[in-house]
């Protein structure tokens, strides 16, 4: 399950877009941060997405994503040109494509890649959408398929383009918006592939499948983000979305509750909560240029944001993490914390948040003048930023693996962990 959000310089505080994008994934499946440079191709190059072949185009920009390990493309993701882009699963009743084809993390990248702005993206998008359908597994364990909603914002403005099989159609945001998991445009869509007259039917009464939604807590998601939003404008900062995407509600706990209707996705042992937020990543685009924010971890809450640059090169944050422990990698090295403090979650996430948040604010403090440095400076602080979040998850790491007395209290939500860390070969951990 997924939240994408955005707000658009009209609403925000310092005249910025800002972005966010939960990647919420199963729970092993470890998401990546990664740089890929400009580049250009030779003429007939051929590049492989995650299904099937497709020719390259002659030039690719740069991009920094937060994706799945198996994927070619991302869930999340921004460009040297400030396009920032985020992808969900939508259940349709076009799902019915019997060939491999591109799935949505590609659309993203694909679009990242070879768009400068919405327009251009939206154009790229559909005529792949359109050439090759949506077809193939789109979940790590297979056997699984949907559709895909987007929301896109650049220098300039946003909009959402939704998909239904190989049919599309797109709605322009005014000022901010969010997605979660369901078809929004009815009709008032500014482009559709079914008609050039906007307002002739209602897109989701006609695609959507209902008893989708209710089951994933799309409804109250998308909500609860859209009112964060409306009840912010014209105060809303970056810290505005970290605190948005570490939305939990009153009396939460992932042993209990029966359907994500949190942003801050946590796995749970009941039907339909198998998934967890892996990643997320905010950006801010304005005068100053494009800062990308990345926890790079899971557990929101339990997360630090740390800043990139583009055309700065990436700290070492280890190996590409994959769906088995490896200790080397920035993601499961974490996960020694997350999957620790999720044993005692009502009294140590409000612990590690409040030790957590200051290291937040001083990066948030001093990026405002390295926004403006040269790329030495941003890359110097990048790799100090990316020091003290280890540092500080460490400590943590640290004094959880001393305390002999965390354990799981509830046996189901005991039970999912023990399965889920012999999954991954992880061991020594609470049950």
């Amino acid at each position: 399950m997924c939240d994408t959000l955005v707000a658009l310089s009209d609403v925000t505080q310092n005249g910025s877009v800002i972005f966010a994008k939960s990647a919420d994934c199963e729970v092993n499946e470890a998401n990546a941060i990664v740089r890929i440079p400009h580049r250009k191709h030779i003429k007939g190059e051929a590049v492989r997405v995650t299904h099937l072949m497709i020719p390259q185009a002659e030039e690719t920009y740069e991009i920094f994503l937060t994706k799945a390990f198996w994927t070619y493309g991302a869930e999340i993701g921004v460009n040297e040109f400030g396009l920032a882009m985020g992808e969900e699963a939508v259940y349709t009743t076009e799902m019915d494509e019997e060939k491999d084809g591109v799935i949505g993390p590609d659309l993203v990248r694909l679009g990242l890649e070879r768009a400068r702005n919405c327009q251009e993206a939206i154009q790229v998008m559909t005529e792949l959408l359109e050439t090759y359908g949506q077809g193939g597994s789109a979940e790590l364990k297979g056997n699984s398929h949907f559709d895909s909603s987007f929301l896109m914002a650049d220098t300039q403005e946003a909009y959402i383009l939704e998909t239904a099989g190989r049919k599309w159609a797109v709605r322009k945001i005014e000022s901010f918006d969010s997605i979660s998991n369901l078809l929004t445009i009815t009709d008032n869509y500014t482009r559709c592939s079914l008609t050039s007259a906007s307002g002739e039917f209602d897109w989701a009464k006609k695609f959507a499948l209902p008893e989708y939604p209710p089951n994933l807590g799309s409804v109250e998601r998308q909500s609860i983000t859209y009112n964060m939003l409306k009840e912010k404008q014209g105060k809303i900062t970056v810290r505005t979305f970290f605190d948005m995407m570490r939305h939990h509600g009153d009396g939460y706990h992932p042993a209990k509750a029966q359907a994500h209707r949190n942003i801050c996705v946590h796995a749970g042992p009941q039907e339909n909560r198998w998934w967890q937020a892996d990643g997320v990543m905010v950006t801010e685009v304005g005068d100053h240029g494009i800062v990308a924010w990345v926890t790079g971890t899971s557990g929101t809450c339990v997360s630090i944001f740390k800043p990139v640059f583009l055309g700065v090169d990436l700290p070492d944050i280890g190996p590409i993490p994959t769906e088995h422990f490896d200790p080397r990698s920035l993601w499961w090295k974490h996960e020694l914390l997350h999957r620790r403090a999720m044993a005692d979650f009502d009294h140590l996430v409000p612990e590690i948040r409040k030790e957590f948040d200051q290291i937040e604010k001083q990066f948030l403090e001093e990026v405002e003048t390295v926004k403006r440095g040269t790329l030495a400076e941003k890359k110097d602080f990048m790799e100090y930023c990316f020091a003290t979040a280890m540092q500080a998850t460490e400590l943590w790491i640290n004094r959880l693996r001393a305390r002999s007395d965390l354990k799981f209290e509830d046996p189901a939500y005991r039970a999912m962990w023990q399965k889920l860390n012999a999954e991954a070969g992880l061991s020594g951990l609470p049950a």
